[in-house]
């Protein structure tokens, strides 16, 4: 005698057989009485549950980023010497931690959120060296193409 209490198995896209009225996914099959879905938990793919701490990267780089921002530009002295160009160490980093924050909330994306938060922070810190690296690079090329004049 077979159990009656036992759930039916089901895989993901396959129908249930449990009856003429259930469906595993798709719109429920027209039958006598109301429609009846499989019953469980969706199908997913491994790695596409909910990440209960989604939140934790892009929080920390959009906190930390501006604060290494702020201290690699007094350590180098850009609030004196180049003022303007703090606006890109600011906002360059935060540009990156954005799509962090919109990324799917996945424990799949969980890395490329993380990422992007290191990335940032790499940035930020790095902002200084490479605003300093932009402008050797254009004095060479002015200088070397001759429109440096004396």
């Amino acid at each position: 005698m077979p159990n009656s209490t036992r759930q039916p198995a089901f895989t993901a896209g396959a129908p249930v057989a449990a009856g003429p009225a259930v469906t595993a996914a798709g719109p429920a099959v027209t039958a006598p009485g109301p429609a009846v879905t499989a019953p469980g938990p969706a199908v997913t793919a491994p790695g596409d549950e909910t990440d209960p701490r989604w939140w934790m990267a892009p929080l920390a780089a959009t906190v930390v980023a501006p604060l290494l921002s702020f201290l690699m530009a007094v350590w180098a002295d850009l609030f004196t010497a180049l003022p303007v160009f703090l606006i890109g160490g600011f906002v360059l980093p935060l540009a990156l931690v954005v799509p962090g924050w919109c990324l799917a909330r996945t424990r799949r994306r969980r890395q490329a959120r993380i990422d992007l938060a290191t990335l940032a922070c790499c940035l930020a810190v790095a902002y200084p060296a490479l605003i300093g690296g932009i402008g050797v690079a254009v004095f060479v090329v002015m200088l070397l193409t001759g429109n440096i004049h004396s």
